[in-house]
């Protein structure tokens, strides 16, 4: 092999990239707990009510679970070719091993196996990717602006430790997004410079779900996304109040998707110590500092636990398909050798 043909060295080595959020977890969890009286601790998590507490995370991981492969199967099969849930449901499962350590390394295992399972090019996976999580993210908007505007009529935003004000901004800023999707899609209206600078050529294959989607596939794209997501800021809001940190619920169903946006950065292993940044964060002052501990060592614990779970119970009809289906890529590469070879001479 050439010296052209050696694949150059990442610049971060691999094994530094799987450290880095764990002692990432570790500096927060020490910077939080370095004081506390861990008999304490104790003593607040045997207070909570346990079944409450689980029945908060389990629930909506299973549903999540569920949504993710539904909307995953309505998708492909909408913008790209028939597709079989029945063997991706079990992929999905195993995946959630990777999440473990962190939501974008489950995610990148998702893109990178739906690509070879579809064989559709990675333009038109991203952009269909857009459209599923822009609808998504767009939508809540919807939802959140008249809570929002709550927080402030009942004087709970003097009590929320956010910027309310950068919180407006994300929010009509994303209904406008929506709007101005739904107009240049559907009604055709030209946005002139705009249209130029983010489109450029409708007819591309990053586009083909924004082009070919109907408006009921719009609906349902946006309404799929909304059980799981809402049925997690529930069983939040149940584990939080279980370990006695008594958050209002309109303020917690406003402020929770921060919080868990927090708990989830790609910087930490498994949320552990961005659980405790979030919720000391945002409702530090509804809970004691054990109460906090306890509950946001339990939440990261609990969900790796059912996530592993979830990933062992998938793991070997995962590894059955993933084995066909590298195998099926490694058929396909000796058989095209051969016109290789002829081309070449």
């Amino acid at each position: 092999m050439t010296a052209n043909n050696k694949s150059p060295k990442p610049r971060i080595p691999s094994w530094a990239k799987k450290v880095t959020p764990i002692l990432v977890s570790a500096i927060i969890l020490y910077w939080y707990f370095r004081d506390q009286d861990w008999g304490k601790i104790m003593e607040a998590a045997s207070k909570a009510d346990l079944t409450t507490a689980l029945l908060g995370v389990f629930i909506p991981q299973l549903l999540y679970w569920f949504f993710e492969v539904l909307i995953t199967e309505r998708h492909v099969t909408w913008f790209h070719g028939p597709f079989d849930w029945r063997k991706y449901i079990w992929v999905r499962g195993a995946l959630y091993i990777l999440m473990l350590i962190t939501n974008t390394l489950g995610s990148g295992g998702i893109f990178l196996y739906l690509q070879r399972k579809t064989r559709m090019t990675w333009s038109r996976l991203l952009g269909i990717m857009l459209f599923r999580y822009g609808l998504t993210l767009w939508g809540l908007g919807i939802f959140f602006i008249p809570a929002t505007w709550a927080l402030h009529y009942y004087g709970i935003a003097q009590k929320a430790k956010i910027n309310l004000w950068a919180w407006w901004g994300l929010l009509i800023f994303g209904v406008l997004f929506l709007i101005i999707a739904w107009s240049f899609w559907f009604r055709k209206y030209d946005f002139g410079r705009l249209n130029r600078l983010i489109v450029r050529n409708r007819e591309s294959e990053f586009w083909t779900a924004f082009r070919t989607a109907t408006r009921k596939q719009w609906l349902l794209t946006w309404a799929m996304a909304l059980p799981p997501l809402w049925v997690t800021f529930l069983g939040c809001y149940f584990l939080t109040h279980a370990f006695g940190v008594e958050v209002p619920f309109i303020e917690f169903m406003v402020v929770s998707p921060l919080a868990l946006l927090v708990m989830d950065l790609p910087i930490a292993f498994s949320g552990f110590g961005t659980a405790t940044l979030a919720w000391v964060i945002f409702f530090g002052d509804y809970g004691t500092a054990e109460e906090i501990a306890a509950l946001t060592l339990f939440y990261p614990f609990v969900r790796a636990a059912c996530r592993a779970l979830f990933g062992i119970i998938s793991l070997k009809p995962a590894i059955k398909d993933i084995s066909m289906l590298s195998l099926s890529s490694s058929k396909k590469s000796k058989s095209s050798a051969p016109e290789l070879e002829l081309e070449e001479s």
